[in-house]
C-alpha cells in the first residue's frame, strides 16, 4: 500500500509505503519509517475514488489521505471503512435513533448516500457532507415524481429532500417509511390512551395528532379539546417530588407538553428458522432404483428370477407386485422400507410490538415554557434527577425551532452545557459539525438544578 498525506492548504505531510487495515473501529496506517495515522471513521467527511484503484479520505480538519497500491484488499478495506464510517458519524452527531434501523442506498439531495430508517426517525449519512436526522413528526409529506422512483419529502424549514436512485427497493423503502410513521404515531395514541383512560376515541385522536412523538402541544390546544386532558396528563406524567416545580413553571409563561419514546418496545420474532419440508416422503424405491438389484446373493437371486420369467404377469403371482411396489426388493434384495421422520413442533412469535412496555419508564415526558422575558425554560418531568434548563427564545417560532433541536440530538442534554472547545471533550466534534447542537448551545443560558433556591433562578 502506498499513502500521501495533504494538509488542508494542499502542503503534502507525508507519503510513503506501508500497511492500512480496519483495528479498534479506525482506520490505522503503519507506514514503513514514521509515524502511526489513526482515522476515526466519524471523521471521514468524504469518501471517494477520484481515479482507478485510488482511495481518498477528506477528514474533518481539512486534511486528506490517499490510499493507492492497495491490491485485492481494497474492496474489503472499502466496506468495512464504509460500514463504520456510519455507524461511527451517527454516535458521533448524537444522530443515532431509537431500534434497530434498516439500511437502503440512495442518491439524497444529488450525493450518495446510506439512508437509516429507525423507530422514530430517517437519517441520512452521504459519501460527502454533513450527516442528517428527520423524526417522523417533522415530516409533513412524501410524494414521488411521474416515474414513481424519485421520492420528496417535505420537512419544514428547508427545501424539499429528494431520495432517488433506490432502484428495484424503492418501493420497500416507501411501504417501510410509512409503516413507521404509521408505527410511530400508533404507539403514541396507545400510549396516550393509558394515560387518558376517560377519553373518548375521536377526542384521543385529536390529542394524539397534537403530541406526536417528540413535538410539544400548546396547552390551549390540548385544553381546547377537552379541558381536563392538560391537568390529566401532567398528573400522569409527573413524578410526586417534581408536580409542586411544575405547577411553578406553568405560570411562567405560556406552556406547551411533549413526550418522547427513548427505549424501543418492537420486539423480534423468534422460533423461526430455515425452511425445509418436515414430511419426508417414505423410501419405496419406486423410481431410481426400480431396474436395479442390491449387491450380493440376494441380489443376484432376485436378478435370476426376474431374468428368467418369460410368460404372463398373472404367472409369477404376487411376488412381481410386492417387486413393483418396492417390496419384492425390500423382501429379496435388502431394500429399507423407512419410516416417515415427524419432527417436533416449534413454536414461533412474530414480530410485534410490546405495547406493554410503553410507558412512563420508556417514554420522556417534558414541559417547555415560553416566559415574557424570551426565555424557554425546559423541564423534564419524569426524571428525578434532571435539572432545568434555560434558553433565550423570541416568540413561538423559535421554540418550535429549539423542540426539533432537541429532538435531533435525541433530548440529550449534556452536550448542550459540556465544554466543547477541549481536545478532551466527546461533544467538539458534534458542536462543530451539527448545526443543531450548535443552536442548542448557542442560545443556552443556565443549567438550574433542584436545589434550595431553584425558583428564584428561574427567568420571569
Amino acid at each position: 500500500m502506498y499513502y500521501r498525506l495533504i494538509a488542508d492548504g494542499g502542503a503534502l505531510l507525508d507519503e510513503g509505503g506501508g500497511t492500512a487495515e480496519m483495528a479498534g473501529g479506525a482506520l490505522v496506517v503503519t507506514p514503513e519509517h514514521g509515524t502511526l495515522l489513526r482515522v476515526a471513521p466519524g471523521d471521514i467527511v468524504e469518501l471517494q475514488e477520484p481515479q482507478p484503484y485510488v482511495v481518498m479520505l477528506t477528514l474533518a480538519d481539512g486534511a486528506r489521505l490517499e490510499l493507492s497500491r492497495l491490491g485485492v484488499m481494497r474492496t474489503q478495506l472499502l466496506a468495512e471503512l464504509s460500514e463504520a464510517r456510519v455507524a461511527d458519524t451517527e454516535r458521533v452527531l448524537l444522530l443515532d435513533g431509537v431500534g434497530t434501523p434498516e439500511a437502503f442506498n440512495a442518491v439524497v439531495d444529488g450525493v450518495e448516500a446510506e439512508l437509516r430508517l429507525y423507530d422514530d426517525a430517517l437519517v441520512s449519512v452521504p459519501g460527502a457532507g454533513l450527516a442528517d436526522k428527520y423524526p417522523y413528526p417533522f415530516i409533513k409529506g412524501v410524494t414521488t415524481d411521474a416515474s414513481g422512483y424519485t421520492i420528496s419529502l417535505d420537512v419544514p424549514g428547508r427545501p424539499p429532500v429528494t431520495i432517488g436512485r433506490l432502484a428495484r427497493r424503492t418501493t420497500e423503502f416507501l411501504d417501510l417509511l410509512r409503516a413507521r410513521t404509521a408505527a410511530a404515531s400508533g404507539r403514541t395514541a396507545h400510549f396516550l390512551a393509558a394515560l387518558l383512560p376517560g377519553l373518548g376515541p375521536v377526542a384521543l385522536r385529536s390529542v394524539a395528532g397534537l403530541l406526536r412523538d417528540g413535538l410539544a402541544a400548546p396547552r390551549a390546544g390540548l385544553e381546547a379539546v377537552e379541558p381536563t386532558v392538560f391537568p390529566a396528563l401532567l398528573e400522569a406524567a409527573c413524578l410526586p417530588d417534581r408536580a409542586a416545580g411544575a405547577q411553578h413553571l406553568l405560570g411562567l409563561g405560556q406552556t406547551w407538553l411533549g413526550f418522547k419514546q427513548t427505549v424501543s418496545v418492537q420486539r423480534a420474532g423468534s422460533g423461526a428458522g430455515p425452511w425445509r419440508d418436515s414430511a419426508k416422503p417414505i423410501v419405496l424405491d419406486h423410481d431410481a432404483h426400480a431396474g436395479s438389484f442390491a449387491s450380493g446373493a440376494a441380489g443376484m437371486f432376485a436378478a435370476g428370477m426376474m431374468s428368467g420369467f418369460d410368460g404372463p404377469f398373472d404367472s409369477f403371482g404376487p411376488a412381481l407386485a410386492y417387486g413393483m411396489l418396492g417390496g419384492f426388493q425390500s423382501s429379496y434384495a435388502g431394500g429399507p422400507h423407512l419410516p416417515r421422520d415427524v419432527f417436533q413442533h416449534q413454536p414461533v412469535t412474530p414480530a410485534h410490538t410490546d405495547y406493554a412496555a410503553l410507558d412512563t419508564a420508556a417514554v420522556l415526558a417534558f414541559l417547555l415554557v415560553l416566559t415574557p422575558s424570551g426565555h424557554l425554560v425546559y423541564e423534564v418531568l419524569n426524571e428525578a434527577d434532571h435539572a432545568t434548563y434555560v434558553f433565550s427564545c423570541r416568540d413561538a417560532d423559535q421554540l418550535a425551532q429549539l423542540n426539533r433541536a432537541l429532538d435531533l440530538v435525541g433530548f440529550r442534554v449534556e452536550g448542550i452545557y459540556a465544554d466543547a472547545t477541549s481536545a478532551g471533550s466527546q461533544y467538539r466534534k458534534a458542536a462543530e459539525r451539527l448545526p443543531a447542537l450548535r443552536v442548542l448551545r448557542e442560545r443556552f443560558q443556565s443549567r438550574v438544578v433542584h436545589t434550595e433556591g431553584w425558583r428564584t433562578r428561574l427567568p420571569r
